[in-house]
């Protein structure tokens, strides 16, 4: 590069040497590669955006013979004044939209509090340790101080990224006194130390704090030190009960993990990287290597790395505006490839929703365009579920150079930090089948009932939607059938559910001997696949941002109070006639389109709310009330209803899952036309001729809608 950067300033903070002391608590040792980091920082700024000195303010502490002194010069130190002084530095000399870049490594450090008012007597302050503070009168950069500064560059609209290459041990104390590689003291520091600040008055550092605190969701989101990240974006080497770590990766030098990975990765990829395209890489990377250090990304994680850009995360095929603040990242990482056993570590685990059997395609590292499944390099499926990570095995590899299908899975193919994207919702459709006779076979005229399985499979293929149902072989595992088909002692067809017993649904019988007999039988399993496939229908991503943000209930009048039946996931049992009515909630903070569908007993579906319109319009907070008079259809005596209410963004038609009753003619959707991706998928739920095992289509559709249903029970009153 050969045009200077301008607009960018780096702050290099780097500390090794600590002038010594003793306290009862502890002592913060040497470190080996923090002006090691610095120094490969402040090589790779100047190569990348060709900075002058005077755009690199850099302040380094490094360990000579003498250990009672560093080789730098009092004004190089990292001193608690020296740094204060350069911050404030830097922040006057910047310019509104200019880049500055922070790097710390060096110990953090915890210490008794000198803001009790704040904190109460017992409180902590978290901080970064000055290489000074051994020395009498000398001071950590506390918490309140680093977030006073960083709030002073907010204000004035600088473009800050920060790097923490240190821990403070919050959890993690009892066993790293011996570990020279740990960036952390491992103790409270109770000894007393000068409470001024030359950073603001303690008035004014505790108003920045407490607004800071108020804004945020968690007061204590970077290892205890910073409230969470406004305006700026931050990666910090570990959690609060974890430790940052410095090792040799490569000949003799040591270097701080963190800076390490971080650097080898902005070589490769180049400056203009997304902030979180870089850190999914480099923190499993870094995790890989060290079990107890997991690196942390927070605040401004839509720009690239320095800041400069916002980062295109949605895909460059979608023609929609995205409102602000609604975005929710929908990829996870790849932690870790085991190529042994062909299969791949997902960051995500029970805690974020995700279950045995989940699938995903994984893109390509550095991938942010979702939008062309031909990118993909690989599918899998999830096999082993942890808290907060699970092991997936590789079912499908994709490539120009590789056959499709399950593989062995090719070194480099998958990356640490590659982009995994749930195949959602992961609707079956085709269902399998499979005969079961009974052990005495029962006489029927005019058909030959060893012969029935040949025929069956001829009878399918002239039925409208004949694709939705498979007949199996006996050879086929019980486990993998959805449906039986069985003949009873009187010569009656019987549909029986994957445990074997009746399906309630089917009220009349199907005489094997009637005309037609087999195409109602055949009609009657597409009709009830159709339907357990809109029944099924569920954003199930752990991301959908509205998932949880609609609330259903049915409430009955008793004695003039509300009362809501369904509560706790109860199902109500009712009678026919009997008045209820259904409560509908827009608990998020977008206006939603509104749609309820009713499915009843006899297997139709049909739209309950609104009537004459697809959908009715709710804005955030408001509620829809519809007041129900519960019947059965005809010779029913009992029944099983499904309210399921749909919540989305963009006006969607869901009159293309309607169905009739049973024994009725299904109509297909006509050739309404998708007006938005929720509608391609519901398209594709329904497709009469098409069906797929599983639906899996990489589709934003996942951001614009939910669902909830509610079971009721419907009795006739026979007194």
């Amino acid at each position: 590069m050969t045009n200077q950067t301008p607009n960018f300033y780096a702050l290099l903070i780097g500390i090794d040497f600590y002038f010594p002391y003793t306290s009862p608590e502890g002592t913060y040792r040497n470190l080996q590669g923090c002006v090691r980091d610095i120094n490969h920082v402040e090589t790779y700024l100047k190569d990348t955006f060709n900075l002058t000195p005077d755009q690199i303010i850099k302040l380094t502490a490094t360990a000579s013979e003498n250990p009672q002194q560093p080789k730098e010069p009092p004004e190089l130190l990292p001193t608690y004044e020296n740094i204060v002084t350069k911050f404030q530095e830097v922040t006057a000399i910047a310019q509104p939209q200019d880049q500055v870049y922070i790097h710390y490594s060096g110990h953090g450090g915890r210490a008794k509090t000198i803001y009790e008012n704040l904190k109460g007597i017992g409180g902590l302050d978290e901080g970064l340790v000055p290489t000074d503070i051994g020395l009498p009168n000398s001071c950590y950069l506390r918490d309140l101080e680093l977030a006073k500064l960083l709030e002073d560059m907010v204000e004035k609209n600088l473009v800050v990224t920060m790097v923490l290459d240190s821990c403070h041990s919050g959890g993690a104390t009892r066993d790293i006194q011996g570990d020279d590689r740990v960036r952390g003291g491992g103790f409270i520091d109770t000894t007393p130390r000068p409470t001024d600040s030359l950073v603001a008055s303690v008035d004014k550092l505790t108003q920045n704090w407490q607004t800071l605190c108020a804004n945020s969701r968690n007061i204590k989101v970077v290892n205890g030190l910073l409230p969470e990240p406004k305006g700026y974006t931050l990666i910090a080497a570990c959690r609060d009960n974890e430790l940052a770590y410095e090792d040799v990766f490569k000949g003799t030098e040591r270097n701080g993990a963190l800076t390490y990975f971080l650097l080898q990765e902005l070589r490769k990829s180049g400056k203009e990287i997304g902030a979180k395209v870089l850190f999914d890489r480099i923190s499993n990377l870094v995790h890989n290597r060290f079990d107890r250090q997991t690196p942390i990304l927070l605040g401004e994680t839509k720009k690239t790395f320095f800041g400069g850009q916002s980062v295109n995360l949605y895909g460059s095929n979608l023609n929609r505006s995205i409102p602000s603040g609604s975005f929710v990242n929908r990829s996870i990482a790849v932690m870790q490839v085991d190529i042994s056993k062909n299969r791949i570590k997902l960051q995500a685990g029970e805690a974020n929703g995700i279950k045995k059997g989940a699938e995903f395609d994984i893109f390509p590292y550095g991938t942010t365009d979702f939008n062309q499944p031909e990118n993909r390099v690989a599918s899998v499926k999830v096999v082993e579920v942890g808290a907060s990570n699970c092991w997936a095995e590789v079912t499908a590899l994709f490539g120009s150079n590789l056959p499709r299908g399950i593989g062995i899975l090719p070194e480099g193919m998958i990356q640490e930090g590659s982009p995994a994207i749930p195949l959602t919702p992961g609707i079956k459709q085709i269902r399998k089948v499979r005969l079961l006779l009974p052990s005495v076979l029962p006489k029927i005229p005019n058909l030959n009932i060893a012969l029935l399985p040949a025929i069956l499979q001829s009878k399918k293929q002239q039925v409208e939607g004949h694709r939705w149902i498979e007949f199996c072989s006996e050879d086929t595992e019980s486990e993998e059938i959805d449906y039986f088909v069985s003949l009873t002692s009187e010569g009656e067809y019987i549909i029986l559910d994957a445990d074997k017993e009746p399906i309630k649904y089917f009220l009349f019988p199907v005489k094997a001997d009637e005309p037609k007999a087999i195409e109602t039988l055949i009609n009657r399993l597409i009709h009830f696949a159709k339907y357990q496939s809109t029944l099924e229908l569920d954003n199930e991503d752990f991301t959908a941002p509205l998932n949880g943000k609609v609330k259903v209930e049915l409430i009955k009048s008793v004695k003039r109070q509300p009362v809501v039946l369904n509560a706790e996931g109860k199902v109500p049992v009712l009678e026919v006639d009997e008045k209820v009515s259904l409560l509908i909630t827009n608990e998020s903070n977008r206006t939603l389109n509104i749609t309820a569908l009713f499915l009843q007993a006899n297997l139709s579906i049909d739209q309950l709310y609104p009537k004459g319109a697809p959908y009715e319009v709710v804005e955030p907070r408001q509620q829809i009330r519809v007041t129900l008079e519960l019947e059965l259809p005809e010779n029913y005596q009992e029944g099983i209803d499904v309210i399921k209410v749909f919540a989305t963004l963009d006006g969607t038609d869901f009159k293309i899952l309607e169905l009739p009753a049973l024994d009725r003619s299904r109509k297909g959707f006509g050739n309404q036309t998708p007006s938005n991706a929720l509608e391609q998928l519901l398209s594709a739920v329904v497709d009469e001729n098409n069906p797929q095992r599983n639906i899996k289509v990489v589709t934003y559709a996942y951001e614009e809608w939910t669902t909830e249903q509610v079971k009721l029970i419907v009795k006739r009153n026979i007194d």
